[in-house]
């Protein structure tokens, strides 16, 4: 009897990932506990699978714990597991992280409240309602920004730059109010704000 219900356990095994199938979300996995034994097709074990769907699947030659059934004929890969030669990307037991293998990485620190977002490349944010940033004070810090749409300042709106700083405006511009200007300011005739008729 107690044999019967032995036989009848599953197994848990570590092994190294062999071959992926994205399409199904699927690993092959040796097995160097069973002789370096290769196993079938195996499932990976993911969040979410219904209306929301998550994949993420291990790399070949990653490290991953496999749950099989007695025969060592079917099961599930649990996920990936770190190691001395994949360690864990956070720095301490605050952070969470991301790290992936093109150098981005997305950390979060709840010691320090910090937010990192480190992207190799383009990001794009594609929204179908209104997208409100709240914050004491934004930054943006660029050498160019580009604005294809309205744009509305709601309060006071200050423009410096270097030496030679420059704006140029396409269009008509209407100002509710008085312009001061330390210096002149010009029409296409020639005319300037110290023009006197």
């Amino acid at each position: 009897m107690i044999e019967t219900q032995r036989e009848s356990l599953a197994t848990l095994k570590f092994g190294v990932v062999t071959a992926l199938e994205a399409t199904t979300h699927r690993v092959r996995v040796r097995l160097p506990d069973l002789d370096d034994l290769e196993t079938a097709w195996l499932p990976v074990l993911t969040l979410r699978t219904h209306r929301d769907r998550v994949t993420h699947l291990p790399d070949v030659g990653e490290h991953v714990a496999v749950l099989l059934d007695p025969n060592g004929e079917d099961g599930v890969v649990l996920g990936a597991i770190f190691s001395a030669r994949d360690p864990a990307p956070g720095s301490g037991p605050d952070i969470t992280a991301a790290r992936f293998a093109d150098g981005t990485v997305v950390e979060y620190d709840r010691a320090s409240h910090r937010l990192l977002l480190s992207v190799r490349g383009p990001v794009q944010i594609v929204a179908d309602g209104p997208v409100t940033v709240t914050a004491p004070s934004v930054t943006l810090d660029s050498p160019q920004v580009t604005v294809t749409g309205h744009l509305t300042v709601g309060n006071g709106l200050s423009i410096s730059g270097g030496s030679g700083a420059a704006a140029t405006i396409s269009g008509n511009v209407s100002v509710q109010g008085n312009i001061d200007a330390s210096g002149s300011i010009m029409d296409a005739g020639g005319n300037s704000n110290h023009h006197s008729h």
